[in-house]
C-alpha cells in the first residue's frame, strides 16, 4: 500500500521520515511506503486520475486547490475549505483536514489558555494552514485578526492588511505562511513593531528549519515560541488513523 505527500515545493517535507518512524514496528511495515511527490495545482486532475496511492497528505500550495476534486469532504474540511489528508474510497476521493486537530493538540494542557484567549490573537497569512488554525481557535473561544496581503474571505475573523498592523498586546501570534521555510530560511512575514513583553506566545507552523527567523525575532521580545514540528506529528497520526480505518489495518 502506497502513500505520499504532494505539493510544490516538496523537498522540505519531513513526512516520509515521520511515517517511517510511525511504521517501524507495524506488523505490515514491509507493505507500507510513503514518498514525496511534486504536484502543482494545474496537475491535480491528472495526478488523481493516474495515481495508485491508497491515500496521501496535501501541503502548499494545494490545500485549497484540491477541494473541488474531492468526491466527499469531512465536515471539518468543508468548514475550513482546505484539505490536508485524502483517502481513496470506492466512491472516490475523500478529503479531510487534520491540521486543526494537530494545531490544537500543541496547546492542549497549557495552564495559560484563559490568559491567551483574552486579547485578540493574530494569525499571519490566509492560506489553507491559516484556515485550519482559525477554525481550531474559533472553536475554542478565541477571537482575532488575520494579517494578509490580499483578503480571500471565508474566515470568521476579519482579514487585515500587513500594512495596517499596529503593536497591540496579544496573547497569541500564529505564523501560517511559508515564509522562512527551507531553503528560504532568511524570510519572515511583516511584523508590527512590538515592544518587549507585548506577545505571550508565538507559534510558527514552519517546521523546517525548527528554529525560524520569525521565532528568533519573537524571542528577542521575550516571547515564548513553539515550532510547527509538534503539529506535524499530531496531524500525521490522525491522517494515519483515517487511512488505516478505510484499509481495515491496525492503527499502530
Amino acid at each position: 500500500m502506497h502513500f505520499a505527500v504532494i505539493g510544490s515545493p516538496i523537498g522540505h517535507s519531513k513526512s516520509p521520515e515521520l511515517f517511517e518512524e510511525f511504521w517501524a514496528h507495524h506488523p505490515w511495515s514491509s507493505q507500507l511506503t510513503y514518498r514525496r511527490m511534486e504536484v502543482i495545482p494545474n496537475d491535480i486532475a491528472e495526478f488523481l486520475a493516474e495515481t495508485d496511492l491508497a491515500g496521501f497528505n496535501v501541503t502548499l500550495p494545494l490545500k485549497e486547490a484540491i477541494v473541488p476534486w474531492m468526491s466527499t469532504l469531512s465536515p471539518a474540511a468543508k468548514a475550513m475549505g482546505a484539505v490536508n489528508t485524502v483517502v481513496r474510497k470506492a466512491s472516490g476521493w475523500e478529503g479531510h483536514n487534520t491540521d486543526a486537530e494537530g494545531f490544537w493538540e500543541m496547546l492542549t494542557g497549557r495552564t495559560d489558555l484563559d490568559a491567551l484567549r483574552r486579547p485578540p490573537c493574530l494569525v499571519l497569512g490566509n492560506g489553507g494552514a491559516a484556515r485550519a488554525v482559525v477554525y481550531a481557535l474559533a472553536e475554542q473561544g478565541f477571537t482575532g485578526h488575520i494579517a494578509c496581503r490580499t483578503p480571500r474571505g471565508g474566515f470568521p475573523w476579519p482579514e487585515i492588511s500587513y500594512d495596517t498592523l499596529t503593536p497591540e498586546p496579544t496573547g497569541l501570534v500564529v505564523q501560517c505562511t511559508s515564509l522562512g521555510m527551507h531553503p528560504s530560511a532568511e524570510l519572515c512575514p511583516p511584523l508590527p513593531p512590538w515592544s518587549s513583553g507585548q506577545v505571550a506566545l508565538a507559534v510558527d507552523l514552519v517546521y523546517n528549519p525548527t528554529h525560524t527567523l520569525f521565532m528568533q525575532r519573537m524571542e528577542e521580545l521575550g516571547t515564548e515560541t513553539l515550532s510547527g514540528e509538534a503539529m506535524l506529528r499530531h496531524q500525521a497520526k490522525k491522517a494515519w488513523m483515517y487511512w488505516a480505518e478505510v484499509l481495515n489495518i491496525p492503527h499502530i
